[in-house]
């Protein structure tokens, strides 16, 4: 725990220490919150449920008492006379049955609000009797509707064309044998869906009567198919009488509560957007976290204010002691009040100044001592070279008009004038570039038929990049000299440049003599020594003013090339970021 706390700024301490007092009492408020809206959200949920078992018990009593009606109406003299003996009755007593039949529906839709029509279909007097129309022909293809066989007390409802009937077929016959009587109860889907519209909380909530075959719906609301998945789900499930579920339908979620008639053969269902029903737990909730987030910018306020007080000017002192230990001397901490601070920022400023004057002592011994070597590395021109190449341009002078000496006179004179220009220490690796392929050039016009040189181009987005003075020309140099210079034929040279993610690998190797990882080993050790072999000597100082220039991790680095001699490889960063700190303060 102390581990972590160190690793942690003194605001975050300031921010950390307020919140271990503070957030105890926000989940104790949070928990009691909970409590509440889980009591509120249980007394809602019985509530509905409530509701719906009420309203389909009364439908279930409703429905019941015109299903008993409706067979101890079967057993009536006048049906029995009007469908079997309507025959032996006189005009007048035909008609006064008939009378007293309407008379009994007329009772029956009177004794329930959801009875729209009544009507009996008597095949025997081609005639329909109702409720509503005295007298009339039968109509066929609601009485072969009605005359589907029903259980009454399972599923006693048919639906046909948008209506809802209760029919009963006496008697019960078999092999398609025509009833001799067919009772109809058509229900009246308005009032149906009216008491269904007392059920809402809300405009957006509604409630539907589903068939549990699933062959019918009636809703007071025409988008039923919200809850499609739902009413599957319920209707299916068996053993589950009532019950109330949570279901999600395009981004909103909806409380749906139901109840399972198992003598109409019926689920009834109501729903609700949770949103309406719990919005106002739900928003008591928001404005506690509301309240929370206050307090928690409370507390960074002051703890803020704090931090300016006390860790600012503290932090300020730390940055400073940091862009010292990167080796940025140049840098003096301004400190404008006149507290204990002040003193600390003073003496700060003092100690810079001493090391910047004992820092700069140092460094200009060493940067004598760098700008001698790089003197003496550009006196090092090879007198045999020098030699060989007027030789060679005075063996060409002789042939005037020659391109190859036009070419070749061009080349020595670009090296020389590179050589012997000592107002710069670094130039751009485009310059570079081209001091070493003029090398490249004149030595390939010397040894034409003994040795081939390949030289890579440059790649663009490092042609700019400002490098050391004679990097790459002194590790060729040396290629020629050791390697290649006493091959007859078929000696080869090639400069690559290779990018990598932190920057450029330009690699030189040559198919010299046989080497091995032993023997590369070796060179490798040999550019850091103390007391290197004096044939090496351009290469070490080339290796040396790599790590002075970039750091400790560049320089040269010796393998076994694919060409199977020496191979020598640099890496340029990317940009001026990778500079070592004893350069930077040059």
């Amino acid at each position: 725990m102390e581990w972590m706390l160190a690793r942690i700024n003194t605001y975050s301490k300031l921010v950390l220490a307020f919140l271990f007092v503070v957030v105890p009492f926000f989940v104790l408020s949070l928990k009691i919150n909970e409590f509440g809206s889980n009591n509120v959200n249980r007394e809602i949920t019985l509530s509905m449920q409530s509701k719906i078992r009420f309203y389909n018990e009364l439908m279930a009593d409703d429905f019941g008492r015109i299903i008993n009606w409706m067979k101890a109406f079967s057993s009536h003299n006048e049906l029995d006379l009007l469908s079997n003996q309507s025959e032996i009755l006189s005009a007048n007593e035909k008609r006064e049955t008939i009378l007293k039949v309407q008379k009994e529906l007329e009772i029956l839709q009177s004794t329930s609000q959801f009875v729209k029509n009544v009507s009996v279909h008597i095949p025997s007097l081609e005639r329909t009797i109702s409720s509503i129309n005295l007298f009339g022909d039968i109509p066929e293809d609601e009485f072969h509707v009605l005359n589907t066989p029903t259980n009454l007390f399972e599923a006693p409802f048919v639906y046909w064309n948008g209506r809802l009937f209760i029919s009963l077929s006496f008697p019960i016959m078999v092999n398609n044998t025509s009833p001799e009587f067919v009772l109809g109860v058509e229900i009246s889907i308005d009032k149906l869906t009216s008491m269904f519209d007392q059920f809402a909380i809300n405009p957006h909530g509604g409630t539907l009567l589903v068939d549990n075959k699933r062959q019918w719906t009636i809703a007071n609301k025409p988008n039923i198919d919200v809850l499609e998945p739902m009413i599957r789900d319920i209707v299916e499930k068996e053993g589950e009488t009532n019950g109330i579920r949570q279901m999600n339908w395009n981004g909103q979620s909806y409380m749906v509560s139901f109840a399972v008639s198992q003598a109409l053969g019926t689920t009834l269902v109501t729903y609700e957007p949770e949103e309406e029903v719990f919005g106002s737990v739900h928003r008591f909730r928001e404005w506690l976290w509301v309240l929370i987030g206050l307090a928690v910018i409370v507390i960074a306020l002051v703890s803020f204010f704090l931090y300016r007080v006390i860790h600012k000017p503290m932090n300020q002192l730390v940055r400073a002691f940091r862009r010292v230990e990167r080796g940025d001397m140049n840098i003096s901490a301004v400190y404008n009040r006149h507290d204990e601070f002040h003193y600390l920022f003073a003496q700060f400023n003092n100690m810079v100044r001493r090391l910047r004057e004992m820092i700069v002592e140092v460094y200009e011994q060493k940067y004598r001592a760098q700008h001698a070597e790089i003197k003496q590395l550009q006196s090092q021109i090879n007198p045999h070279f020098f030699y060989n190449s007027l030789f060679i341009l005075y063996r060409l002078s002789k042939k005037t008009g020659d391109e190859v000496l036009i070419r070749f006179s061009k080349y020595l004179g670009d090296y020389f004038e590179f050589v012997t220009r000592n107002t710069r220490t670094e130039v751009s690796l485009r310059e570079e570039v081209q001091h070493a392929l003029n090398y490249v050039e004149i030595q390939s016009i010397r040894f034409a038929h003994q040795i081939k040189a390949v030289f890579d181009e440059l790649p663009v987005d490092y042609q700019a990049i400002q490098v050391p003075r004679i990097v790459l020309q002194p590790i060729i140099e040396n290629a020629y000299k050791y390697a290649l210079e006493e091959k007859e034929d078929e000696g080869r040279l090639a400069v690559r440049f290779d990018e990598e993610p932190d920057g450029l690998m330009i690699s030189v190797e040559d198919n010299g003599e046989a080497m091995d990882e032993a023997r590369a080993q070796e060179l490798n050790r040999l550019l850091d020594s103390p007391d290197p072999m004096e044939e090496t000597t351009g290469m070490i100082n080339v290796h040396r003013r790599l790590k002075y220039r970039y750091g400790e991790k560049y320089g040269l680095s010796l393998s076994v090339g694919e060409l199977g001699g020496l191979k020598v490889s640099i890496q340029i960063p990317r940009g001026d970021d990778h500079v070592s700190d004893s350069y930077r303060g040059q």
